[in-house]
């Protein structure tokens, strides 16, 4: 099948646009060519909305958000594809709340991307997982052990997004042996940090944590977070730390500059996830780990991971005929071809759910 995988993640730098010739046997074997690639920027009243209606909450900016991000959605798409031949969409939403084990929402009305190709539209899949008893997240332990579950060798594989989430894939894995969950902050904190005090995005090339030293006090203080600390299955959203939880530190803590500030960030997420590593992952200083997602392009992150996981084994993901910018847009493509072919696509070792379903809805 020649799918669209749409993916608007936690971090919110925009939507990865993957198109993928797909197909996954009745064994779950995968095999994938991604034919097209591209990251869109939102546009600024776009994500306003986004941010309002995570922010604010309130049906009516819920409503406004689901509207808007669907049909730009459908306008981006329709630049993307152009007139190459498409089977299906399948879309993931942005995520506005998500509490684990109790509600989770995801919002960009499917109809307009159904009305503009006259195609189906795969989306919503995690509120099933919640309803099952589940913890909603992480979703990528799925498409990790389809694409490393005959390795001879165990596999970790470390996601940095917007929100981090770890997968351990043991060699020639079954399906029940996979381990997965969030292990806290990835760049949400940082990126809000550096959106308050300096008005930019991201901390490009790590120009203003570089100026910085880490601050223990302020790290002492971070690290009492118990999300850290609870046992998998696990999982949250950056609304857990923005923006309440982080304008409460930075009054807590006004008196560090901001570029110690915001060093401290950077190695407080590190710990976070070095934490979650060294307690929940047995042998992990022998195993590869595959890193992925925005986080990897912070030098900082890179550097204070190898110093404090003591690992040399430590790669960056890649996926054949395109970057690893864009596996959870693959994902998404996995996701909406096992929803539409009503094949389990859940992992009920990670998020603890009662039993094998399809997750997603089908919009046609």
């Amino acid at each position: 099948m020649k799918i669209l995988g749409l993916m608007t993640g936690t971090s919110m730098d925009g939507i990865d646009c993957c198109y993928v010739d797909l197909n996954i046997s009745e064994k779950f074997k995968l095999s994938y060519n991604i034919i097209d690639s591209q990251i869109i920027p939102f546009r600024k009243n776009v994500l306003k909305k986004i941010k309002v209606s995570i922010e604010k909450n309130g049906q009516d900016n819920i409503y406004v958000a689901d509207k808007v991000l669907g049909e730009y959605l459908a306008y981006i798409s329709k630049l993307f594809i152009k007139d190459r031949p498409l089977d299906l969409i399948s879309m993931h939403g942005q995520t506005i709340f998500h509490e684990d084990r109790i509600t989770t929402k995801q919002i960009g009305d499917p109809q307009y991307l159904s009305h503009e190709f006259q195609k189906p539209v795969t989306y919503d899949f995690r509120s099933k997982d919640i309803s099952l008893g589940g913890t909603g997240a992480p979703l990528m332990p799925f498409l990790d052990w389809l694409l490393y579950k005959n390795k001879e060798s165990d596999i970790m594989t470390l996601n940095i997004g917007g929100i981090s989430n770890i997968t351990y894939i043991p060699a020639n894995a079954k399906r029940t042996e996979v381990i997965g969950f969030d292990t806290g902050p990835g760049m949400c904190l940082i990126d809000k940090f550096v959106n308050l005090f300096w008005k930019e995005n991201i901390d490009c090339d790590a120009k203003y944590s570089n100026q910085g030293k880490v601050n223990f006090d302020l790290l002492k203080f971070l690290l009492k977070d118990k999300f850290i600390y609870k046992k998998p299955p696990k999982s949250l959203s950056v609304d857990y730390y923005v923006p309440k939880y982080l304008n409460n530190i930075i009054n807590k803590f006004s008196n560090i500059n901001n570029e110690d500030f915001l060093r401290t960030l950077v190695n407080y997420t590190v710990k976070s996830i070095a934490y979650n590593i060294e307690n929940f992952i047995n042998d992990y200083h022998s195993i590869k780990l595959i890193v992925s997602g925005g986080g990897i392009k912070h030098p900082l992150i890179l550097k204070d991971l190898k110093e404090t996981l003591k690992n040399n084994l430590i790669i960056e993901c890649s996926l054949k005929n395109s970057s690893a910018d864009f596996k959870e847009s693959l994902l998404m493509a996995v996701m909406g071809y096992t929803c539409y072919k009503k094949m389990t696509n859940n992992m009920l070792s990670v998020t603890g759910a009662r039993k094998n379903e399809s997750y997603g809805c089908i919009y046609e």
